[in-house]
């Protein structure tokens, strides 16, 4: 803690070096050491502005979708943070390449997001808010991303009128009420929930969605399968 504390003295001589956010940033972090925090306190202090920070990153940007339209403002904001995308009629997927990003920086009349591939990415509630706007979205991929969660669920209501594929596996933080909130997909063909954590209520919510979506398949861990097989074979 010390040679932290001396080497935050050591920046605070150079400031002229350093930009005035990195300025605030280094005083933030004094008052947090002179608060006189425990190891553990000063790790969720740090967790927390860290959160607060990917927040902020992901919020919904008017100027950015005056300027590029829905399709292509939700493009680079996916891009940018590792995701992919499909355009219709395009058999390309784009991402970022060699941190760059290749895709037009004006409104394109005619181009519509089709695909959004998303796995392990940071995306989070606030994030999905960029999605609005999206008229062509077909299939979502959102493997292993940890911040997704039942809120994150509930607004992909947006996409109710087209989406027809979305996977969900790896997402530990979804439970059986953000499921429910699928009910709204009316157009979903296959829900994919591998790697995610199995209750009771999943197993239960889950039925439920094959009853209200009949033309969706579910495609479920191997042990709550059998398990629904089961509960389905002794009604």
């Amino acid at each position: 803690m010390a040679s932290l504390q001396r080497s935050l003295g050591v920046l605070q001589k150079t400031h002229f070096l350093v930009p005035s956010r990195k300025i605030s940033w280094t005083k933030r972090l004094q008052e947090i050491l002179n608060a006189e925090y425990s190891i553990d306190e000063l790790k969720n202090v740090f967790k927390k502005r860290i959160l607060y920070a990917k927040c902020e990153d992901q919020k919904f940007r008017p100027d950015r979708h005056k300027i590029l339209g829905p399709e292509l403002a939700v493009s680079h904001f996916l891009l940018a943070r590792g995701g992919t995308v499909k355009f219709e009629n395009d058999d390309k997927w784009y991402h970022k390449e060699k941190n760059k990003i290749f895709l037009p920086r004006h409104k394109v009349n005619g181009l519509f997001v089709e695909a959004i591939c998303a796995d392990n990415t940071e995306l989070m509630y606030e994030g999905l808010e960029n999605f609005v706007g999206l008229k062509s979205v077909r299939y979502l991929s959102l493997k292993n991303c940890a911040y997704i969660d039942d809120f994150c669920l509930d607004r992909l209501h947006i996409m109710a009128d087209t989406l027809e594929f979305l996977d969900l596996s790896g997402c530990t933080n979804i439970t059986e009420r953000g499921l429910a909130t699928l009910h709204k997909l009316g157009k979903l063909e296959a829900l994919i929930l591998r790697d995610i954590k199995t209750t009771p209520a999943i197993e239960l919510v889950t039925l439920m969605l094959q009853d209200v979506l009949p033309e969706c398949h579910v495609l479920l861990p191997t042990v709550m399968k059998e398990k629904s097989t089961e509960v389905i074979a002794a009604t």
